[in-house]
Parts: structure tokens; sequence; C-alpha cells
């Protein structure tokens, strides 16, 4: 149950206290190491005082940078930023007026071409393709002079070469239809208005297409023209915003002092960090100094140390070997009981076993709480106890415990018996040796072992009187 283990330290504690005894007695004292101690004990206090100036200096950092982005956002927000960028907007606003006037000046100068025009585009549009038509009718009209002609030298030379008047008069009348086709093709407008040439046709051409060029070119100068002028106004609505003079120079000197502020705190920051490291350098080389000189010393406080405590370990110990033990038998309690009960055909017959903690005697105790004398139980039942203490221990201990049994179910009657055989075998441990008889685990009793999966192997020990020698044999009687 590990109960030997508090002995066993008891014992080694005082055999440590005899061994540190014998050792402080050649011990000598170092006469540096009060000095040592002390500015050890110094180094220490200034450094943990540090430690502390640089934990509230963080805070301090922290507080200053936060009331630096304040006083800048409140810079930014109330116009200082913009005051103090106010000439560079205006020169912005200068010039982002001089391109607008240049925008203004080259749509003027487009405006004296053939813009204006573009008021009347549809009109243009409408002169060409009238033009066009009327161009097309008079080309036709030229044509069908030139066949009527033709057709008409054609005729008198048919007249000479003697072709029959049937064949002239299909001729002829051939001819005659082709004009009458090409005069009906001709789309006439309702009036001939302009009467124009082909070099005319083509100067109108040529001026729609540089109309529909500046038209682009006047939408391009529009927009730049738009965009330049919602520059402006955004370059005056900053300025405007811009802070007075006066308020201008309240946010200057606030923020100048809130960074100075900042920066100030982060030096000494910087400052306090660099002496921390400083005197941790001093504080480690003193401790090497230290160990150098004291450790005979060192080593004395210690063994005297363990020796003052020794004692009080020893008192600790023995109310923890009390404690552990009563916690241990309660639990021993418990796993008896349930092991005796489990293993009892007469579940009535005891309700609780308990364990005295001095003698640990064993006491059992009806369901009405009486106490139930030994004798009363009969030497099976006492035989079952025995056990269900053995397995109760064995439960506890936590450990895998090998079970060997000799005359298992000797003074057991059958009902005892089969509840060995049906509960305790198979679960007493993994691995359970069972020294029987056959008339202890019979060929009934051996059958149920077997087909529950409980045995592993079978040996029969036969003894030769003549050789005076016992033989192992695998199997059983049966």
């Amino acid at each position: 149950m590990g109960l030997e283990l508090a002995e066993r330290l008891a014992i080694d504690i005082d055999i440590l206290v005899n061994r540190k005894r014998k050792e402080t007695s050649d011990s000598k004292d170092v006469v540096n190491l009060e000095e040592i101690e002390e500015k050890l004990d110094f180094l220490q206090t200034e450094y943990q005082e540090l430690k502390n100036a640089e934990m509230l200096q963080i805070t301090s950092v922290e507080n200053a940078e936060k009331e630096e982005k304040a006083a800048f956002n409140q810079f930014v927000s109330e116009g200082g930023k913009i005051a103090s960028e106010k000439s560079q907007l205006e020169k912005q606003h200068h010039q982002k007026t001089l391109e607008v006037e240049e925008a203004r000046q080259g749509m003027c100068e487009m405006a004296a071409g053939v813009l204006p025009l573009a008021l009347i585009d549809n009109l243009l549009i409408q002169a060409q393709t009238q033009g066009e038509k009327e161009y097309r009718i008079q080309q036709a009209q030229i044509a069908g002079d030139i066949l009527f002609e033709r057709d008409k030298r054609l005729l008198d030379l048919i007249t000479k070469l003697n072709i029959s008047p049937t064949d002239f008069t299909q001729i002829k009348e051939f001819l005659a239809e082709d004009i009458t086709t090409l005069n009906a093709n001709l789309i006439q407008p309702e009036e001939m208005w302009l009467s124009a040439d082909a070099e005319n046709l083509s100067q109108l051409g040529n001026v729609l297409y540089y109309l529909q060029n500046a038209r682009n070119l006047a939408k391009q100068q529009l927009k730049i023209l738009i965009n330049k002028e919602d520059e402006i106004i955004a370059l005056e609505r900053q300025m405007q915003t811009a802070a007075s003079p006066e308020a201008y120079d309240n946010l200057v000197e606030k923020l100048k002092n809130a960074q100075k502020n900042f920066t100030n705190t982060k030096l000494n920051y910087a400052s306090i960090k660099q002496r921390v490291v400083e005197l941790e350098n001093e504080i480690e080389k003193t401790k090497k100094e230290l160990k150098e000189y004291t450790t005979q010393t060192i080593d004395k406080n210690n063994t005297e140390h363990i020796i003052t405590a020794s004692a009080k370990v020893q008192e600790t110990l023995k109310i923890f070997r009390e404690k552990l033990t009563l916690r241990k038998l309660n639990k021993l309690e418990k796993e008896v009981t349930e092991c005796f009960r489990y293993l009892l055909h007469k579940s009535d017959l005891v309700h609780r076993v308990a364990i005295d903690t001095h003698t640990f005697s064993l006491s059992l105790y009806d369901p009405q709480g009486k106490t139930v004398p030994k004798h009363r139980l009969s030497a099976g039942e006492k035989q079952l106890l025995a056990i269900a203490f053995l397995w109760g221990l064995a439960r506890l201990s936590g450990r895998k415990l090998p079970v060997a049994i000799d005359t298992p179910l000797g003074r057991l009657d059958s009902s005892h018996r089969s509840n060995l055989v049906d509960k305790y075998f198979p679960a007493a441990s993994h691995q359970v040796i069972l020294l029987s008889t056959d008339t202890e685990i019979g060929e009934k009793e051996v059958k149920v072992l077997r087909e529950s999966g409980a045995i592993a192997r079978e040996y029969l020990l036969k003894y030769d009187s003549a050789k005076r020698q016992t033989t192992v044999v695998d199997g059983y009687f049966w």
C-alpha cells in the first residue's frame, strides 16, 4: 500500500542528519563572507528597485505615447496640419488656376475654328446626303445622254448592214427599253437645290471629319476643365478649414510639448534599462565571487538548515504516516468488504469489514451495525475472508502481482467453491497459479474454468514412489 515509503524516508532522514553533523564538525567559516553577502544584498535591493522603476517607466512611456498621438490627432483635426501646409496649398491653387485658364483658352481657340458648326451638325449631314443624291443623278443624266448618242450611231450602222427589219426592230426595242430602265432607276429628289459638284462634296466631307475630331477634343478639354475646377474647389475648402494663426501656434506648442515629453520618457526608460543590465552583470559577478569564497560556509549553512529542518520533517512525516495509514485503511476496508461480499453466498451475513488503525485486526459488522463474532464464521467463510483480504490488498496496491494458491478449495462447501471458481480465480490477477488436488477442483470445476477461457496452462505432477521423483506432465486429471 506504499506505507513503507514514509517509514523508509524517516530512517533515511535520520541517516542524513547524522552524516551532516559529522560534516559540520570540521568546517570553517570564511572571513570575507559577510562583506560579500552585504554587497550582494545591496546590489539585489538596488536591482529590485530599478526593476520596479522600469515597470513604472514602461507605463509612463505608454502614456506619453498616447498623449503624443492625441496631440497630433488634435493638431490634424483642428486644422493645424492644413495651416502648416497652407503655403503649399496656395501654390497648388495658383497652379490649378493657371491650368484652368489655359484649358479655357484652348476651348476659345477651338471655338474660333470649325467647332461652332457643331450646332448645325444635322443640317450639314443632311446637305451632304442631298448633295450626294444630286451628284449621282447628274452623273446618271450625263451617262443617259452618252448612251442615247451611242444608240443612235449604232442604229445607223445596223441600217447599213442589211439586217432584216425584224432583227432591226428587236435591237431598237432592246435599246429603247434599256434607256427606259436607266431613267426609271434614277432617284429624283423633290427639289434640286444644291447643284454640288465633286469638289464641293469633298470639301463638305472634310469639314464633317474635322468637326467630329474637334467635338471629341472639345469633350476632352471640357472634362479636364471640370476636373481642374473641382480640384480648385477642394483646395479652397481645405484652406478654409485651416486653423487661425493663434490657434495654430497653440496646437504646435502642445504637439511639441507632447513629443518632447515622449522623447524624454523614452530616454529615461533606456537609461534605467541600461542600468538594470549593468546591475545584472554585477550581481552575476558577485555571485561567482561569493561562490568562490563561500562554498564551504554555504555548505555549512545548508547543512545546519537541513539538520534544523529534519526535526520538523520528522514531525510532519509522523502526521503524514498517520493520515496516509488511515486513508489507505479506509480504502482497504472498502476493497475487502466488496471482495468478501462478492465471494460470500450469504450476502446479509456481513455488511462491513473494519480494520483497526494500530493493530490492523479485522472486525465484521452486520447490516444493523452490530459486531459479527469471527467464531460464527465457518472454516470456509474464514478462508474466504482471508482470500478477500489478500485480494483487497492486491487491488489497492494497483500493481500486477501474481497469485499462487495452494489447496484453494480446502474446507469450502459447494456454494463457496462455486463462488471462487466463477468469481475469484478468473479475476484474482493477471496470473493465478492454482496448486490443487482432484478432490478440490474436480471435473465440473475445471470444465467451467476451461469454458470461460480462464485457464492458460495445465500441468499434472505425478510422483513415482519407486524412483522417488516427481514428473511434470501436460494436462490435468481430466
